[in-house]
């Protein structure tokens, strides 16, 4: 139960891919919604690796922003060609840098495969800006008084509360400070 004085941002999105079905025996009648996918996807990858390059911010671990891929769905059966086909993909972003605009060429990416005959769309399922609030603020000498506790300097999870921060409204995290406690049983 130790006050966090900043996290990471993050913005999550799934992106879908519309081909078009058909018997395996006939790949050159039908649009493989997952190929196109995959393409997509290690496009993301590579992409992903050059954000270890910077910003960093060393308050956090890892210091820098990342991406990942954390759900892939597509196909029927395997002498099916797939139609369909969708990934769940986050980015988290160190303070200062927007989570939105890092996914940005991945958007791009998924929104060129149009030129090859596919329909695409991309569905943001969250967004929110990274926390960081000032060791010397109120608000973090108040929970130092109150708890007697210095809070965290950051954590790489995230919470709403940099929404608050861009609203104007300091805000510090109150709560287990530890990731490993979070979505588990009896968190």
């Amino acid at each position: 139960m130790q006050a966090v004085r900043a996290h990471k941002g993050k913005a999550a999105a799934r992106l879908e891919v519309i081909g078009r079905s058909g018997h395996s025996s006939r790949p050159d009648l039908g649009l493989n919604a997952v190929h196109a996918m995959a393409g997509v996807i290690t496009q993301a990858a590579t992409y992903g690796e050059t954000l270890t390059n910077g910003p960093f911010d060393h308050g956090f671990e890892p210091p820098y922003c990342s991406l990942q891929v954390g759900v892939v769905a597509g196909g029927q059966a395997v002498n099916i060609i797939p139609d369909r086909c969708t990934a769940d993909m986050e980015v988290r972003a160190v303070p200062g840098v927007s989570p939105a605009v890092l996914l940005e060429p991945v958007k791009a990416q998924l929104f060129a495969l149009r030129d090859s005959g596919f329909e695409v769309a991309w569905h943001e399922l969250s967004a929110y800006p990274g926390l960081s609030l000032s060791e010397d603020s109120e608000l973090t000498a108040l929970l130092v008084e109150l708890t007697g506790q210095e809070p965290l300097a950051a954590v790489s999870y995230g919470t709403e509360a940099g929404l608050y921060q861009q609203a104007g409204i300091d805000a510090i995290i109150c709560g287990p400070g530890d990731i490993s406690r979070a979505h588990r049983p009896n968190e």
